[in-house]
């Protein structure tokens, strides 16, 4: 087992998908059979919702090669492998972790929370403590503004919509903290795609 790391054969990215029949299905696995081999995932709750009760079904793969074991983790999505994918690097997450973390907020909901800097949020996932989410938020925050900016039908976004009526803040005095305080109140008011304008005059009543 320990030649696992050394073996050129085995990559993490060896496997795309997996396409076969559905012989069994839990929230937390699933196996396939294809090619007379049953495939066994871990899967986050989401894959699971999305996977039929039986049948043909197709997951999106990841291995997870170890000195001592290779796993299997499927998904039913690519943004969903892609942000376990990200939480892998980031320094302490583990694929337990990062399964957790997906069971515990939507792919859409982690990044507006990432990108807005929420740790509480993050913080009220299993296993995802203070430290963990701040050090979650200092090194895939600009990979979450990112795919908000650029997600299909994606407007300005409401991150750099929020960075805009920040900045808006800071030109008339305020301290970084009390703009980005002031506005996290405005949006929790008018919600996150209100008019700039709109956000920067709330802001105003909460500096």
């Amino acid at each position: 087992m320990a030649c696992f790391r050394g073996d050129a054969r085995l990559r993490t990215d060896m496997f795309d998908h997996i396409q076969g029949e559905l012989t069994s299905r839990t929230p937390a696995q699933a196996v396939l059979s294809a090619g007379g081999v049953g495939y066994a995932f871990t899967i986050p709750l989401s894959t699971y919702d999305a996977l039929p009760p039986g049948g043909q079904a197709r997951l999106l793969a990841y291995l997870h090669v170890r000195d001592d074991a290779l796993k299997l983790y499927g998904f039913a999505t690519e943004d969903e492998r892609r942000l376990f994918t990200q939480l892998l690097g980031v320094g302490g997450i583990g694929p337990t972790t990062a399964i957790s973390i997906l069971n515990g907020i939507t792919v859409e909901d982690f990044r507006q929370a990432v990108a807005q800097e929420e740790a509480g949020i993050l913080c009220k996932i299993k296993g995802v403590g203070r430290k963990t989410a701040e050090r979650i938020i200092l090194e895939l925050k600009s990979a979450m503004e990112r795919e908000i900016v650029e997600r299909p039908g994606a407007r300005k976004g409401d991150v750099v919509l929020t960075a805009d009526a920040v900045a808006a803040m800071l030109a008339l005095g305020y301290t970084r903290s009390a703009a980005e305080g002031a506005v996290a109140r405005a949006v929790e008011k008018l919600g996150r795609q209100a008019p700039l304008e709109h956000l920067v005059r709330e802001a105003l009543r909460h500096a």
